[in-house]
């Protein structure tokens, strides 16, 4: 994190735009960073009397557009998702508002104090997910639905296993669901970044949380398939399939990092 390479004023332009507000005003600023060529600033802002911290995440030509949609269509995708999915208990933070310039797109969302995981937050994270699966598309506005199928699902960076299972069917599919997108807070868990929603292999998901952080015990992860299969059932062949291809391109990229 550090410093953001763009002016206060700038971000107050953005951020005025989103609140419709013309008396807000930018206090601090930081650089959150790492978010898929996306500009994304922590600010503590001022509006009237109040002062909150916001997140700034601004979508411009040149981020890494996976889900094929565009600054406009991945922003308003992301927006409409943080506005419904709560309604269907998935817990997400909140969209504060939303500005359209041209190409580029600025999202104002409520910022989330995250403490560290007590025990049994993944499980939980698990029957969220499960629950997101649930969802059915005609649960979902017009236009969110429009977008969720026209979006590319995510299997980029998950390895080449052998004796692929056939895909059962597809659901909702988060896309990047592990630890950093998830934050426990005072008042439960909260799913971040839903740039990569689409339809897609829902094991990729459950792989995905079990597979991306290092140091997962057999005991917790058998405490997290438990708790996904408390909502929904699970295709056993395709998520041992889905593990394999996350371990794979882990030990890759370790082989990498280490020069080997």
């Amino acid at each position: 994190m550090g410093t953001p390479l763009v002016s206060t004023d700038e971000v107050t332009a953005w951020l005025r735009r989103c609140l419709g507000r013309d008396d807000t005003r930018v206090i601090s600023t930081e650089d959150a960073g790492g978010h898929s060529g996306c500009l994304v600033l922590r600010c503590t802002v001022e509006v009237g009397e109040s002062v909150t911290p916001i997140v700034l995440k601004v979508y411009r030509t040149g981020f890494d557009d996976y889900s094929a949609l565009g600054p406009v269509g991945a922003a308003r995708k992301h927006a409409l998702a943080l506005s419904e999915l709560p309604t269907l208990r998935v817990p997400t933070p909140r969209c504060l508002g939303v500005s359209v310039r041209g190409d580029e797109v600025a999202l104002a969302i409520e910022a989330i104090h995250a403490k560290p995981w007590p025990d049994g937050t993944r499980a939980d994270a698990a029957r969220i997910l499960a629950r997101l699966h649930c969802i059915q598309m005609r649960k979902l506005s017009d236009e969110l639905a429009a977008l969720v199928a026209r979006s590319t699902p995510n299997r980029g960076r998950v390895g080449s296993a052998p004796e692929e299972p056939p895909l059962q069917e597809q659901t909702l599919q988060h896309g990047d669901y592990f630890s950093v997108n998830i934050f426990a807070t005072a008042d439960g868990i909260r799913v971040l970044d839903w740039d990569l929603l689409a339809l897609g292999d829902p094991m990729w998901d459950l792989g995905h949380l079990l597979e991306a952080d290092r140091g997962l015990s057999e005991a917790e992860a058998a405490a997290v398939i438990q708790a996904y299969q408390q909502v929904r059932p699970l295709d056993e062949a395709r998520l041992r399939w889905q593990r394999a291809c996350w371990r794979q391109f882990r030990e890759t990229r370790q082989r990498t990092e280490a020069g080997g």
